[in-house]
Parts: C-alpha cells; sequence; structure tokens
C-alpha cells in the first residue's frame, strides 16, 4: 500500500491574504482537513488546517484575520509512493502529498491511513480464510491453552463439527488429538502419522502433520493438518492387485501349452516362453534379441509371418509342416497403437497334435479371467459402499456403473429423479471418481438463492458493482469450481431471464462478473439435477430450450426406490446400524416391519427410509422394532385386503403353522383378549386357545 491509495485529492487551495471568511468557504467545498496556502509565485507557503478555523469560533469570520495568520509553515510533506505503513510511525497526524514533480496532489490524515490499512488488513484475513477453506486438507490450529482458534471447512468434514461450533473449544472436545497437545508443550514437530476414523458411511484415513507456531522465538500455538488419503490408499490396493493380476497372468504366459513369441515391427524378438522352447528345442535366452529371419535360415520356420502381419495389417495363420511329421500352427497378431501404427506382433506356435489339451487349457484360461472379472466387481461394490452407496439391485448395478462410465469424461450430465432418491449422492460419486477429484466440489441448490442475488453469487461482482457489496469484489461459485466440478441442484427453479446468462457461461466456459468489463475463462464440469419434467417446463415456457439441450447431454435417470425394492431391506440395516451407533443403541427389526418397509411406496425414496429409521431407532421403547412402533401413514398406503404373499418355499405344513401363529399374535396384539381375538378371527374362544397352548409348546 503506498500514499496514494489514502489520500484526498485537492484542487483548491488558498493564499496568504485571503479572509478567514474565505477560508472557511473553500473548506466547505473540498471537505478536507487541511488546505496549502500557495504564494505568488506558486510554490506551497504551508498548511492551514480545519481544526484551526475551529479553535478560532464563529466570531472570527466576521474579522479581517488573514490565512497568513494562522498558516503552519512547518508542514509535513510525503511522496505519492511512499509506503503508507510509515505514515503511521510519525508524529504528525495531517500530512501534504506531492507527486514525482512535487506537485500537490492531496492531503493525507493519519486517521486515514489507518482505516486503508485496517480494510487492507481485514481483506487480506478474509482472503486467508477463503484460501484456506477452499483447500482440501483439514487444517486445525490451537492456541497455547489448547483451544481451537482456526478450524477450516474440511476440518468440518473430518470432525462433523461446525466451524462455529469447534472455535473457542477446547481441542479435545472436538476431536482426540493428543499429539497436537504434545506438540504445544514439547515445542518440537511431530513426524506424518496416520489416523483412522470411522463414520456411519464408512471409514477414512488421514495423514496427519502436526507443528508449532513460533513468533518472536516464543511457541503461540500449534497447528495439525489432516490430508485424507482414503482414496489413495484404495488406489494402491488395486495397483497391488493389478500387479498380482500381471504377475499371474506371467505365470499363464509361461505355463501355456503354445509357444508364444513377441516381437517389433522389424522382427526383432523380444520375449519367448518356455513352451516354445518346448515345442522348438531353442532355449529363449538363446533367440531373445534375434531376428525371425535367422530362424527361417536356420530351418525352424518357412514363411516370413512377420512380413506378412505387417503387410496385411490383420491376423495370418499358416501351417508348417516339420521334419519330424509335426504340424504347427503358426498365427501372427499385430498390436496397434493409437495412431494405428503396428507396435507389436505376437506369434503363436501351437502342437496340432495337442489340440484337444489346448482346448482344456483355454477354457480354464476363460474361467481364470471370469474370477478375475467377478473380483474386479467385488472391489469396485465395496469401494462404492465405503463411499456410502448401499444398493442390491440389478437396476441400482446398471445406473452405477454407467455413472462411473461418465465420471471418466467432462461430459454435462442431468441427473433426473424424484425427491429424496439420491442425486446429489451420485454428483458427489462421479466427481470423486472423476479426473477432476483433487479440485473442488461445488454444489449450488438453485431454489435457494433469491433472484436478485442469483447472478453475483454465480458469477460474482467487482469492486464496487452496487450499493452494500464488498469493497474489494467477491469471486462467485462458478470461480470457486475452477478445476473442479459444479453441481447445480434444483436447476428447475433458475428465473427465466438468468437462463440465457447461464446458458452462456456453460456453453463458452467464461463468466461476466457483475459490474465486470472483461470476461473470466473457468475450467469446470457441470453436474445438473432436478426432480421436475424439463420437457413439460421447455413447452410451458417457463424453461429455454437451448438451456434444456445443453444440459441433457447425457440424462442418468435416478429410480424411485418403489421401484428397485431389493434395496429397501439392505437399506434399512444400513440406517439402522448408523443411528443405533450414532446414539449408542442396540436395535432388531421384526420380520413384520420388513414386510411392510417391502410393500410401502416410499414417496420420499431414501431420505424418507432414512428418516423413518431413525425415527424408529429413537422412539421404540424395546430392542426389537415392531408394528406397534410404525406411523399409521405407513399403513394407509399399504394393500389392506386379505390376500396372502409368499414370497419363499417352505413345507406345507409348516408355512400353514407359520400362519396360523401369526395371525394369533396379530389378533391378540390388536383386540388385547382371547375373547375379542376369537371373535375376529371368526372360531370359538376355547378354539384360540387351546391353539395357543399349542403353539407356546412347539415354539412357533
Amino acid at each position: 500500500m503506498q500514499v496514494k491509495d489514502a489520500l484526498i485529492p485537492i484542487e483548491n487551495s488558498l493564499t496568504p491574504d485571503q479572509t478567514i471568511f474565505e477560508a472557511w468557504q473553500l473548506f466547505k467545498q473540498a471537505k478536507v482537513p487541511a488546505l496549502p496556502v500557495r504564494k505568488e509565485d506558486g510554490q506551497v507557503a504551508g498548511l492551514v488546517y480545519k481544526d484551526t478555523l475551529f479553535n478560532l469560533g464563529p466570531e472570527a469570520l466576521k474579522t479581517s484575520l488573514r490565512v497568513r495568520e494562522i498558516i503552519d509553515e512547518d508542514f509535513p510533506c510525503l511522496k505519492e509512493d511512499a509506503p503508507l505503513i510509515d505514515v503511521c510511525s510519525l508524529p504528525q497526524d495531517i500530512f501534504l502529498v506531492v507527486d514525482g514533480q512535487e506537485r500537490v496532489s492531496g492531503i493525507l490524515s493519519k486517521e486515514a491511513a489507518w482505516h486503508v490499512l485496517l480494510d487492507s488488513a481485514i481483506l487480506m484475513v478474509e482472503q486467508l480464510i477463503t484460501l484456506l477453506d477452499s483447500v482440501h486438507n483439514g487444517i486445525i490450529a490451537v492456541n497455547t491453552e489448547g483451544i481451537i482458534t482456526l478450524f477450516n471447512k474440511e476440518a468440518e468434514k473430518i470432525t462433523g463439527r461446525s466451524k462455529n461450533a469447534a472455535i473457542g473449544k477446547p481441542l479435545a472436545e472436538v476431536i482426540n488429538a493428543p499429539e497436537l497437545l504434545q506438540v504445544l508443550k514439547d515445542g518440537r514437530p511431530k513426524g506424518v502419522q496416520r489416523l483412522s476414523v470411522d463414520y456411519a458411511a464408512g471409514k477414512r484415513i488421514y495423514l496427519v502433520n502436526q507443528s508449532p507456531v513460533v513468533e518472536n522465538n516464543q511457541i503461540v500455538g500449534a497447528v495439525g493438518v489432516f490430508q485424507d488419503i482414503t482414496e489413495i490408499e484404495s488406489t494402491s490396493q488395486e495397483l497391488g492387485l493389478v500387479k498380482e493380476i500381471n504377475k499371474e497372468l506371467e505365470c499363464i504366459i509361461e505355463s501355456s501349452s503354445d509357444g508364444i513369441l513377441i516381437t517389433d515391427p522389424a522382427g526383432n524378438i523380444i520375449k519367448a516362453n518356455q513352451a516354445h522352447e518346448r515345442i522348438t528345442g531353442l532355449a529363449s535366452p538363446n533367440i531373445e534379441g534375434k531376428n525371425m529371419q535367422e530362424l527361417i535360415k536356420a530351418g525352424i520356420y518357412t514363411t516370413p509371418v512377420v512380413e506378412a502381419v505387417l503387410k496385411e495389417k490383420k491376423s495370418v495363420t499358416v501351417v508348417e509342416s516339420k521334419s519330424d511329421q509335426h504340424q504347427l500352427l503358426v498365427t501372427g497378431n499385430p498390436v496397434f497403437n493409437q495412431n494405428g501404427e503396428i507396435t507389436r506382433i505376437v506369434i503363436n506356435v501351437r502342437d496340432l497334435t495337442e489340440m484337444n489339451k489346448l482346448v482344456y487349457q483355454l477354457e480354464q484360461a476363460r474361467r481364470l479371467s471370469e474370477r478375475y472379472y467377478d473380483e474386479l466387481t467385488q472391489l469396485r461394490a465395496g469401494s462404492l459402499k465405503q463411499e456410502g452407496i448401499i444398493f442390491s439391485s440389478p437396476k441400482m448395478q446398471e445406473l452405477l456403473a454407467l455413472a462411473l462410465r461418465l465420471a471418466q469424461v467432462d461430459s454435462t450430465v442431468l441427473i433426473l429423479g424424484e425427491s429424496g432418491v439420491g442425486k446429489e449422492v451420485i454428483a458427489k460419486l462421479m466427481h470423486r471418481y472423476s479426473k477432476r477429484k483433487k479440485g473442488p466440489f461445488i454444489t449450488v441448490n438453485c431454489s435457494a438463492i433469491p433472484e436478485n442475488l442469483l447472478e453475483s453469487e454465480l458469477f460474482g461482482y467487482e469492486r464496487g458493482a452496487f450499493t452494500g457489496a464488498n469493497r474489494e469484489g467477491k469471486i462467485g461459485l462458478f470461480e470457486l469450481a475452477d478445476n473442479g466440478t459444479l453441481f447445480l441442484d434444483e436447476i428447475s427453479e433458475i428465473p427465466l431471464p438468468f437462463q440465457a446468462k447461464l446458458l452462456r457461461a456453460i456453453q463458452e466456459k467464461e463468466i461476466m462478473p457483475v459490474g465486470g468489463s472483461k470476461p473470466r475463462p473457468v475450467n469446470i464440469r457441470i453436474l445438473a439435477a432436478t426432480n421436475r419434467d424439463l420437457e413439460a417446463l421447455v413447452r410451458e415456457g417457463k424453461f429455454r430450450e437451448d438451456l434444456y439441450f445443453r444440459l441433457n447431454v447425457v440424462p442418468l435417470s435416478l429410480w424411485p426406490l418403489r421401484e428397485r425394492r431389493q434395496d429397501i431391506i439392505p437399506l434399512a440395516y444400513n440406517f439402522r446400524d448408523k443411528f443405533c451407533k450414532a446414539y449408542g443403541l442396540k436395535k432388531d427389526f421384526a420380520p413384520e416391519v420388513l414386510g411392510v418397509f417391502l410393500e410401502y411406496n416410499w414417496p420420499g425414496n431414501v431420505r424418507e427410509l432414512e428418516n423413518l429409521v431413525e425415527r424408529l431407532v429413537v422412539t421404540s421403547p424395546g430392542d426389537r422394532i415392531t408394528l406397534a412402533d410404525l406411523p399409521r401413514n405407513l399403513f394407509e398406503h399399504l394393500d389392506h385386503s386379505p390376500n396372502i404373499q409368499v414370497r419363499g418355499v417352505l413345507p406345507l405344513r409348516q408355512a400353514v403353522l407359520e400362519l396360523e401363529r401369526q395371525l394369533i399374535q396379530n389378533a391378540l396384539r390388536e383386540y388385547g383378549s382371547t375373547y375379542k381375538a376369537a371373535k375376529a378371527l371368526n372360531i370359538d374362544q376355547s378354539t384360540l386357545v387351546r391353539k395357543v397352548r399349542r403353539i407356546k409348546t412347539n415354539h412357533l
């Protein structure tokens, strides 16, 4: 910051012969704390301070008192390019400011300098907080008393505590990190440590780096940086699996009964397996590095397979007749690079006398390949469950497979589905498995932002763009998502007048801040979601057709819970475990409760199921959640006809007894006495009592 950043420009000056009244009139126009007094030659003779005029009193304005009598000739003078911070250490309060040619450019007060410096410091603090909240690592700082003084957004995710609930609290109340307090005591940084945290959605693994904060050779606090390495460890495990697979494939190649030669386009042999040594009698180390023409000259082969493959640019198969009455089936296969050029030729040499054995070995190899595929599928399913996505239905398996494929590209995806189906969960999954996973994931709820603030929130604004705005401007959500993913939830709620600007931002990959004159490029991927019919809104004129087509590059429709009922029970148990762990409870579902879950239509989808399970866990009186604990609205949407649905197969006598037991238990629970229950079941009371005794005897 320089002096010119805080000065008050002045256009008028005084002369020594002007009256005090004339000086007062100029002060009223200029509104400055002081005015320069110029001699006849234009040189500054001194300063007259506004406070000096005030001290003279109103009576002085009526006198003939002149400016020369109140001038301060020993006035301080500063250059425009002088550091503003230096002003604070000077004894004077008001300064005359001149430019490089010694021309007067304005007046500077120490108070104004302090205000400018304070505003600059506040801006720097805000920028620092924004920067800390934008990093992918969690950052927690404490003072010498172990009280939290810094807590960024990633730390909120790690601890499950908001910034407001954490700052000012002792560290031990927010997170179990005693090593950070030990850093305060020892004054020495801790090496990188590994921290494992169990969440309801799965376990996360962090690397923690803890260091003291030193100021003027005194320890004033400590800071811990938490880096999430869960995906890195998962990737490391996958790489280990790939290495293991490569090792097994190498073993397969070596154990194959077919001879295998790998050459470059010039015919130089790169690899030969043991089967080729057995078939031809040539040791692999002796032929690796030699050219195929040498084997032809030696009479091992008669047909130049490499030249034939290069000419045809496809697989070539020939039959070689050996002198020992053996026939070899030789197949050359080209290997192409991304430019369509042949980089390798794989030659398969097969002894036709071993054909039957080869068929068997190929079958074994096929089964092994399928096993690898199944194992990789299971690993992927396990990885998705760690993300908190529970599924077992084929519909969801297909949908998630498509979502993971779409995650690898930058195409705009429109996620469709009813409220509560998990559209944001799918969006986060696509970001986490995309090439942009190290970038930010910014969620915008389009229905939650007022229409008059929508443009400034999304695109930001320049300094002074409108009344009440931040003096230095503001970065919009589009820029915050740079190099990452922007998720536009409830996209149907975007006001029609703003849709054209949104369309341009998405198409051109650039935004124009409010009050700006130059567009800013943004590198983001757009994911949008809605639970409304956008085509119908387009027909009604409530949504732009061009914006709809721009968003609907790849539609991804999420199935409602009622159309993937296979997922209801796994989700219910997952939510039960989550809330039991959160509240320190132990609950289980009665079988008939799960039956109601399966028949209910779940208009609120997964969100409704989660909320209901939490309600049942915390409100059911016993360790077992029964039909009596369910809210009545669930039964209002069920089919109350007396039809019986059987979902399994068991012996008929056992099924009849089980049905009888359930009917008797339901009747007794509903009516409270054997007399009323017998009447409802249309049997004698004595018959009912006898059946109850039999049920108790048989422990049904």
